[in-house]
């Protein structure tokens, strides 16, 4: 049996207005953290900046440990140098894609919250309107 009185139609109204701009923003900024959460422990933007010059992979070559041989000391240090620069320029564009994908998450979920809020609010405008 439905009841349609008037304190039950301002009840549903009011749940209805304090679900959609009350409850609902606070789960869809709620979700956007989670998943800029979830980025920033996928990327690991802190361990990524911590190991930002070590060598890529951790390869590096071992000194010689006998005599003076500058030959083999600069082909070494120039391996090393390289790998080096390798692990600095993939670390830096994963920071890089990293960010840009947070910068993404943050438009996209800022982008939903306007709808969200708007829609109920051009729905009734555009109903009126109709009328």
């Amino acid at each position: 049996m439905i009841v349609e009185t008037t304190e039950y139609n301002a009840k549903l109204i009011s749940v209805s207005l304090t679900w959609c701009f009350v409850e609902m923003p606070q789960r869809i900024f709620r979700g956007i953290g989670e998943y800029m959460s979830a980025i920033a422990y996928i990327f690991s933007f802190a361990f990524l900046l911590k190991t930002l010059i070590y060598p890529w992979k951790n390869q590096a070559y071992a000194y010689p440990s006998k005599g003076f041989d500058l030959q083999r000391i600069m082909e070494v240090f120039a391996s090393n140098m390289v790998s080096r620069v390798v692990g600095f320029f993939i670390r830096f564009f994963t920071i890089i894609a990293g960010l840009v994908l947070e910068i993404f998450v943050v438009a996209l979920g800022a982008a939903f919250f306007v709808v969200w809020v708007f829609a109920p609010i051009v729905f009734i405008v555009l109903l009126i309107l109709s009328l």
